[in-house]
């Protein structure tokens, strides 16, 4: 039950860290280069911030 609940946290550790970089980057992109704050923009952040994450953590090299 121990492991479980550890693989839980770790999960949302991972979850919560995209959403922090994700973050970071929609304000990146809406202060300095000029995007438009939206929804789609900030989905994409989200998303490109958890492949980011996954592609550190496998990486193949």
């Amino acid at each position: 039950m121990s492991n479980l609940v550890g693989e839980m946290l770790l999960r949302l550790s991972k979850a919560g860290a995209s959403l922090v970089l994700g973050a970071l980057l929609l304000w990146l992109l809406v202060s300095f280069a000029g995007a438009s704050p939206s929804v789609e923009l900030a989905l994409l952040c989200w998303l490109s911030a958890a492949a980011f994450i996954l592609l550190v953590e496998e990486s193949p090299i």
